[in-house]
């Protein structure tokens, strides 16, 4: 049975994590333009659990990031418009449809921000490890956004259930 398509209008969180994630978007597709020139031959492209950096590449790989993370921005983007697509861990009704639908379009945006300020952190550590800034990534910032990521997908897991 197909999922009821009904229209669920935004709240203002989430045009402000939409805005967050645009602002994020922004900024990872200018820093690396503007730091762009200054960076040396090779830049990280691979670091250890210990946020050193492992495996170095040309400077053109900075731009892998800002690529990988536009393209995944726009589509989750795009995504969060149709939660009616979106697999729920409860049966979806005509009841339950709207807070369903808010709450798993609602988890897409914030994912999707939090994403984009990962790749963003990234890339502007992977720049300022290249210019000899900073030694590598922060273990605890990356460990922090990983649970953060986890985190979001448990809690809406969670309300799911709890709110059928």
């Amino acid at each position: 049975m197909a999922n009821p398509v009904i229209v669920v209008k935004k709240e203002p969180f989430d045009n402000a994590v939409e805005r967050a994630g645009w602002l994020a978007l922004a900024l990872l597709i200018f820093i690396p333009a503007w730091y762009f020139g200054d960076l040396p031959d090779e830049v990280p492209r691979h670091f250890g659990p210990d946020g050193s950096p492992t495996a170095w590449s040309g400077k053109g790989f900075i731009w892998i990031m800002p690529i990988i993370g536009s393209i995944m921005f726009v589509k989750l983007f795009f995504l969060s418009r149709y939660p009616h697509i979106y697999n729920y861990p409860v049966t979806v009704t005509e009841e339950n449809a709207p807070r369903l639908y808010l709450k798993g379009s609602r988890m897409i945006r914030v994912l999707n921000a939090v994403l984009v300020y990962v790749f963003l952190y990234i890339t502007y550590s992977s720049i300022q490890t290249a210019l000899g800034e900073q030694s590598g990534l922060n273990p605890a910032i990356m460990f922090a956004m990983m649970g953060t990521i986890f985190a979001i997908i448990g809690f809406y897991l969670i309300d799911s259930y709890r709110n059928k």
